[in-house]
């Protein structure tokens, strides 16, 4: 809910960074692209001068007719663009009757680069890519003057979300998968036209959070993305977590999906989906998406029941096969990448965390986990004993009950994925550097119990230096050990950008980052002093990767659309 809710509140924020560009602009910054010349604007940081452009179209409104089709590229203008103020965000379910600016017409990407008269060489490029399930998010939020201060041009991307983005019939007429496609097109517009914003095409860097950075890990395995990008940095998300796609037992599936809402908005599926497709195209965007929530919504829990996600499909091959299959054959591109996740992604599992937790509480703590698949009970009951076994032996005080319960779950969907997709693409790929990280530190500004230190998101405002609503309290300052682990994860993101070496300098708090073996399988503790510790789980790899390969088994046929 935490995740959901920082989501929720990224989007209907007036940016901090956006005011700032406003009050203290100096001139105006033009720059050619492809399609036509964009006016920004440049701001003077004190020692620096910092351009900003927003909103700029990097395919055409994918509306009418281009609804549940790839996206195409923009019409090119001739008049200078004004890139002053963010455009809209892709049309989605708002949280909390928070105002936000959303429509279909929302493939726009906004640049945060050094001005071009104090750099005389390219710079490496960091791409952003948000989260918030597949089902939220926006670009809006994400301040890149902080990342730009230390050598880099920063790029923040839209993508369709829900059934905008990801709704599926299983088959060539939709087969799904439109966000990806949308953030593959972004990097192709990143490719042919940073250099004009002092960025170097060369140099890409893709990095995101939750959703974002399961969508990182897809484009690493994605033929279609070859050569668009040279790095990639995950942040508590991996193409190897459970909640990332659609899979042959998700409860769900998407043609089901497709069929409910199509029942609700008055279109219905014949022999072939094209009908489906032509009426689909034409109900209006609000009705479609009531329909998508009403369909995925559990009418017992009333959680959403994760059905647009990205899925394996051939028709485009944005994803052809599954991931596991992907990182295990070594056919893909061999990137240096950074994976990670934060030392509680679920928090404390309790609103009152103070009574701890039961055997019985541990057990449905996995249930849930579990019960988005259709997963038959003799199995679901091993797979739940097993994980009791390796987490709870000899243990039976409530608090380390509840503690053992937070790691597990954080384990099943944030930091195994990572460890794995790492162990794997080592095995891969000897000698392409891969490095894991642990966020440990524990904001002054936390409510978590003392025993949990960063819960999902936590990470988010060292990032971007944010201490500010909504990544922030509205009230509390900033600590100096804060700002101090801002500053070393900074330098340790943009080091990675432009050398593939975290510390090719050593910030301040942090030690030498060590990649990741087979024999070695270090990661990064990120804390106030950081340091190196073993990647060792409760739960084993292979004990992880026999849950995915569960979940990945077909239940009648093979899906081929």
């Amino acid at each position: 809910m935490l995740s959901l809710m920082i989501h929720w509140f990224l989007q209907g924020i007036t940016l901090i960074s956006l005011v700032r560009v406003l009050v203290e602009a100096e001139l105006y910054s033009v720059t050619r692209t492809k399609y036509g010349p964009v006016r920004g604007v440049t701001v003077d940081e004190g020692q620096e001068k910092l351009s900003t452009y927003w909103g700029i179209p990097f395919a055409k409104p994918p509306t009418g007719n281009l609804r549940l089709k790839s996206p195409q590229p923009p019409d090119s203008w001739f008049a200078t663009r004004d890139s002053i103020h963010p455009q809209s965000d892709c049309f989605q379910i708002i949280g909390f009757d928070i105002p936000m600016n959303i429509s279909e017409d929302c493939l726009y990407l906004n640049i945060f680069t050094p001005s071009s008269e104090a750099n005389s060489t390219l710079l490496p490029v960091m791409v952003w890519i948000y989260g918030g399930g597949f089902t939220q998010g926006s670009s809006v939020p994400y301040d890149g003057a902080a990342l730009v201060r230390n050598g880099v041009v920063f790029v923040t991307i839209n993508y369709r979300l829900d059934a905008f983005g990801f709704l599926s019939t299983e088959d060539e007429v939709i087969p799904g998968n439109f966000g990806l496609l949308d953030q593959i097109f972004a990097l192709k517009w990143v490719k042919e036209n940073i250099a004009n914003f002092g960025g170097d095409p060369d140099q890409v860097t893709i990095f995101g959070e939750s959703a974002g950075a399961c969508s990182v890990s897809i484009l690493t395995l994605s033929p279609l993305a070859k050569g668009l990008f040279k790095r990639a940095i995950m942040e508590s998300g991996s193409a190897l977590s459970p909640w990332c796609m659609t899979y042959p037992k998700s409860i769900l599936q998407p043609r089901k999906a497709a069929s409910l809402i199509g029942a609700k908005v008055g279109c219905y599926f014949s022999d072939h989906s094209s009908q489906f497709l032509d009426c689909v195209q034409k109900v209006s965007a609000q009705a479609l998406l009531n329909a998508s929530i009403d369909v995925q919504t559990d009418q017992f829990t009333g959680r959403l029941l994760k059905v647009h996600q990205p899925r394996v499909e051939t028709s485009f091959g944005v994803l052809p096969d599954f991931p596991q299959t992907l990182l295990t054959s070594g056919h893909y591109d061999h990137f240096e990448a950074i994976r990670g996740f934060n030392r509680n992604e679920n928090g404390a599992l309790k609103v009152d965390f103070t009574s701890g937790a039961t055997r019985q509480e541990f057990r449905n703590f996995m249930v849930g986990k579990l019960s988005l698949f259709n997963i038959d009970q003799s199995t679901r009951d091993n797979l739940i004993a097993t994980y009791e076994a390796l987490y709870l032996t000899n243990i039976s005080d409530p608090i380390k009950i509840l503690q053992k319960s937070s790691e597990a779950s954080s384990d099943i969907s944030f930091a195994l994925p990572a460890l794995l997709e790492t162990d794997l693409a080592a095995r891969a790929m000897p000698t392409t550097k891969q490095f894991v990280y642990e966020f440990n530190y524990r904001q002054s500004i936390s409510t978590l119990p003392l025993w949990a230190t960063a819960e999902h998101t936590n990470e988010l405002p060292f990032v971007f230096r944010a201490f500010k609503f909504p990544f922030w309290s509205r009230t509390a300052q900033a600590t100096a050990n804060d700002l101090s682990v801002s500053d070393q994860v900074i330098a340790l993101w943009t080091n990675f950008a432009k050398t593939g070496n975290p510390t090719s300098t050593t910030p301040t708090g942090a030690t030498s980052w060590s990649p990741y073996t087979v024999t070695q399988p270090d990661l990064l503790q990120i804390d106030i002093e950081s340091k190196t510790i073993m990647g060792n789980r409760s739960m084993s790899l292979s004990t992880y990767l026999n849950l995915v390969n569960e979940i990945s088994s077909q239940v009648d046929q093979v899906v081929v659309g």
